[in-house]
């Protein structure tokens, strides 16, 4: 698939088992300081156990892998994973453009609410609330946010 943001085309793939060191090394750069702050180390074990290539999608400009998405369904609801986008790339609405499509997906399965969890003081939880995402549980230092669609 081919995504269009802002004059710049992405394309979209499922991941490959090539594409756990690209996604492993761009959780870790995204998000090493958080959860070492709320969690108190980074654990690769858990990122391992946690590895379903079924459930993410590669986004790739030109040929460079630049972005990644983990989203599955579930009964009665879509969830988000995880979205991280590459420092390059960030603030030029690929992200948006990503919860966009995960939001279209679940329309497309007849599902009428997307979930996420996100790290109380996380940047992205903005961006979240900002597309219409409400809180609807706290969990330790994250929230449970929910958009019905």
């Amino acid at each position: 698939m081919i995504v269009k943001v802002k004059n710049y085309k992405f394309k979209i793939r499922n991941c490959e088992n090539r594409d756990y060191r690209f996604v492993y090394n761009l959780l870790k750069r995204n998000m090493y300081a958080l959860f070492v702050k709320h969690w108190g180390r980074w654990n690769p074990n858990v990122f391992r156990d946690n590895f379903n290539k079924k459930n993410i999608r590669i986004i790739e400009y030109k040929t460079k892998r630049v972005a990644f998405y983990d989203f599955e369904f579930k009964d009665g609801f879509s969830y988000i994973h995880n979205v991280q986008v590459s420092p390059s790339r960030q603030g030029k609405g690929l992200g948006t453009c990503l919860v966009s499509l995960m939001e279209n997906e679940t329309k497309r399965h007849k599902l009428k609410k997307i979930r996420l969890k996100v790290f109380k003081d996380n940047l992205a939880r903005k961006l979240y609330l900002k597309l219409g995402y409400k809180q609807i549980k706290k969990e330790g230092p994250a929230v449970i946010l929910e958009k019905k669609i």
